[in-house]
């Protein structure tokens, strides 16, 4: 969410200390700032929107990019707060709906593959998940050391496993094997050589990765999609909604299999994006044109 290793370790140590509150105050403002402010984050936001929420006027979405920033330095003040966190403070920050199909997908004991998107502080669900004491291992992208430590101590500090996405597949497998969760953020494609699908999202097309659904189908773990935003109502901050489990079938044609599956993830992730859009923290756009191209 935030790759600057410098700020994430001065944030986690101020609110070590301080309380969130003001810190949250100032966060929002510098987002309000940002969104404000033209560039081409800015810009892709809007885009973004543009196919997101379709029914918003050109206003509307100058509005809506502001509380993207503001909503997504919000998020990053609960993930820095986690290393200071007590453990009786999750239950103010975070409920859930849906936990018993994650438990039903545990019961098959083939492991769990629990895919979700950069909507609100994703990263904050996989660790609440590891609180409630879930095998989690989230599969993260490979940045300098310098950063990668800084973001571990925040995304450990409840016990969820790291798994560099260099280390490729077999990592996975093994953890499927031994009846763990793997997490896995597949809204957007990303590195060279990771294979999509371009699927219906919002009101377009994108492209999203086929590896949890082939994961699934090499392995007959189940599919659990879940998302994190900010709750509507209720005393906790962040509502944890997760879905009933999709249940790969292998029908004989893999790649079909594999399709199926992964419209039926994009369809899912579209429509809890399109609820919430100003809480979704992608800022390229990759919308697939009609003759074939990818806007950035």
């Amino acid at each position: 969410m935030i790759t600057s290793s410098w700020l994430v370790r001065l944030a986690i140590r101020v609110l070590g200390v301080v309380p969130a509150a003001p810190v949250r105050l100032l966060a929002r403002g510098c987002g309000v700032l940002a969104g404000s402010w033209p560039s081409v984050r800015r810009d892709a936001v809007m885009e973004n929107l543009r196919w997101l929420a379709p029914h918003l006027s050109e206003a509307e979405r100058r509005r809506a990019t502001r509380r993207t920033f503001a909503n997504m330095l919000d998020a990053a003040v609960d993930l820095w707060r986690l290393p200071s966190l007590r453990p009786d403070g999750f239950t103010s920050l975070v409920a859930i709906e849906g936990r018993e199909h994650l438990d039903a997908a545990l019961a098959v004991g083939r492991g769990v593959i629990a895919v979700t998107a950069h909507l609100g502080p994703y990263e904050l669900g996989g660790a609440w998940l590891a609180h409630l004491g879930y095998p989690c291992h989230a599969m993260m992208e490979v940045l300098d050391p310098e950063t990668n430590a800084a973001l571990a101590l925040y995304r450990q500090a409840t016990g969820m496993q790291l798994v560099p996405r260099s280390a490729g597949m077999r990592p996975l497998l093994r953890l499927l094997r031994d009846r763990q969760i793997v997490i896995l953020v597949a809204d957007r494609v990303v590195g060279d050589g990771t294979e999509g699908l371009v699927v219906r999202f919002g009101a377009g097309t994108r492209a999203i990765p086929t590896g949890p659904a082939a994961l699934a189908l090499a392995t007959g773990a189940p599919i659990v999609v879940g998302v994190i935003s900010h709750a509507a109502r209720g005393r906790a901050r962040y509502l944890v909604q997760l879905q009933e489990a999709i249940v790969p079938v292998d029908s004989g044609d893999a790649k079909a299999d594999r399709d199926t599956i992964t419209r039926a993830i994009g369809s899912a992730l579209s429509t809890a994006v399109q609820s919430t859009p100003d809480q979704w923290f992608v800022f390229q756009p990759d919308w697939i044109t009609r003759d074939g191209t990818t806007g950035r």
